[in-house]
């Protein structure tokens, strides 16, 4: 733990406090976080070893719920006096980070020596014995249709190829999907993200043909140093009855025997969107835990008016690992011709906008189409017809472009 501490605050801007203790139940690592916050001013927290996690219904199970501990000020409740909390009172406005370097699924288990393992691992990339090739991949069963360019595209646009060469690159959509196929990925290659965009469980992630098994990823001997999990219960070591079948998906991305540091995943259904605002914070060279609060803000505030469930106020979304990480984006030849200036999209009589610049001019270098839509953009004016406005220079002129909303940019190179 001390070599961890030194190789953190020798590499980021932040300082570290170890707080022993044996804190026996959830309330009682939560007052010690509010305390810390009050009272430090902390801005993110790393529970290792296994921490009692509050537990909160969510659509199907009573899972771990790590809200409990980013937002202190929510006071949960449990209505149908089960035993479990299934609801809150409050709006979610989350106060720090939580990252879990938890090597053990028994809720009582530290697993002292998967510890040693995993901060071993993290010397080692920290000091450069283990370095992640400069590569990305990305996992899913969906194809392209006629309404939808496909999942490689929308890869691409939540700029997850921003970190490595186009070449680089490894998509395995559709039927290429395999077992065989993510197998061979990981015999050839590490990477330094990995996004897997796939049905998934507790145990085991559904490719095209037959599941990549948990215990199948712990023996990488490769690994991904950031993995993005959008699968159903990938992050829940509590496991349900029924998925209970072998050792967890997300720990396994962790905690294997790879080079593997850091996962961001479900523990209910559902999925982890928002992936972008991961991407967009790493790229201006903000640490993975810093990248990561905004990205499950969002999914707090989405969540937070409910849906046909009782728990789905809560968005299921965690992080397992090292939060001390970070990706450099891949440098390329800039294009002196067509400089993207400013680009905003919403309400623009009502100056109810985003500022988009940094997203058109990644989409327009990488030749991808730019499209004027809430599903692009976000949505700043809901129920209003929006625009996209677009300030550039094309060989030295300056120009502005107005796009209305359902209609593509047409920039002229």
């Amino acid at each position: 733990m001390e070599q961890y501490v030194l190789d953190v605050e020798t590499r980021f801007p932040v300082k570290l406090q170890v707080i022993k203790g044996q804190w026996k139940t959830p309330e009682e690592v939560r007052e010690a976080i509010k305390s810390l916050h009050r009272e430090k001013a902390i801005s993110g927290v790393i529970l290792v070893g296994a921490m009692p996690m509050h537990r909160f219904f969510m659509h199907e199970h009573a899972n771990p719920n790590p809200v409990y501990f980013e937002d202190f000020e929510l006071r949960f409740v449990d209505k149908n006096k089960d035993g479990v909390d299934d609801a809150y009172e409050g709006k979610p406005q989350l106060k720090l980070w939580v990252a879990n370097i938890r090597a053990s699924e028994k809720e009582r288990d530290d697993d002292l020596p998967g510890l040693r393992r995993f901060f071993a691992k993290t010397h080692d990339y920290y000091t450069g014995k283990a370095v992640p090739e400069l590569r990305t991949l990305f996992f899913s069963t969906d194809v392209s249709t006629t309404d939808w360019t496909g999942p490689g595209d929308w890869f691409k646009r939540r700029g997850g190829t921003r970190f490595s060469e186009p070449g680089d690159v490894t998509l395995l959509t559709g039927k290429a999907c395999t077992h065989q196929a993510a197998l061979e990925a990981f015999k050839k290659h590490s990477y330094s993200l990995t996004c897997v965009g796939v049905h998934s469980d507790e145990t085991g992630h559904a490719l095209a043909d037959e599941d990549l098994m948990a215990h199948e990823i712990a023996d990488f001997k490769t690994g991904s140093l950031i993995t993005i999990n959008h699968g159903c219960f990938t992050a829940n070591w509590n496991k349900t009855e029924h998925d209970d079948n072998g050792p967890n998906c997300g720990l396994s991305w962790v905690f294997g025997k790879h080079l593997g540091q850091a996962a961001v995943a479900q523990v209910r259904s559902g999925g982890v969107g928002f992936d972008d605002l991961i991407y967009e914070r790493l790229r201006v060279g903000d640490y993975l835990g810093k990248a990561y609060l905004p990205c499950k803000q969002a999914h707090e505030i989405e969540a937070h008016p409910g849906d046909h469930a009782p728990g789905d106020i809560v968005s299921g979304i965690l992080m397992i690992g090292n939060p001390f990480l970070g990706l450099k984006p891949v440098k390329r030849e800039i294009n002196t011709r067509l400089v993207i200036k400013k680009a905003v999209y919403g309400d623009l009589a009502n100056n109810t906008v985003v500022n988009v610049t940094q997203k058109v001019a990644d989409w327009i270098e990488d030749s991808l189409t730019v499209e004027a839509t809430a599903e692009n953009f976000g949505d700043p004016a809901n129920g209003i017809e929006k625009q996209l406005k677009v300030d550039y220079t094309l060989d030295g002129v300056d120009g502005t472009m107005l796009v209305e909303e359902g209609q593509l940019l047409k920039l002229r190179k």
